[in-house]
């Protein structure tokens, strides 16, 4: 799990990162005049494909302590979406109705 973290959300969160003095350098360095909602948009999609990346990381791991995952975890994470998310739908409908 820790290596599909690491790459599924390392790798975007860098390069996101690097946009910054790079777009500083295009308007600074070059006198490039670039939109200032260019520099948000990108950091969005890469820091939201990180945020992406963190929650694939949990549920593409092996959720039995038994049995080792796959080196992807596409077979995991297949398996462990709908518990994911039963999780969080079903447990807001059941929280509701045990308080009186």
């Amino acid at each position: 799990m820790m290596s599909r973290m690491a790459l599924s959300v390392g790798i975007p969160l860098f390069i996101g990162v690097l946009f910054f003095p790079f777009f500083y350098y295009l308007k600074v360095e070059l006198k490039i005049d670039i939109p200032t909602w260019v520099p948000f948009i990108v950091s969005f999609v890469f820091f939201g494909t990180a945020l992406l990346g963190v929650s694939y990381g949990i549920v593409s791991a092996s959720w039995d302590p038994l049995r080792e995952g796959s080196l992807l975890g596409w077979n995991e994470a297949r398996n462990n979406w709908p518990v994911f998310w039963q999780s969080i739908w079903g447990q807001g409908g059941r929280s509701k109705s045990n308080h009186k």
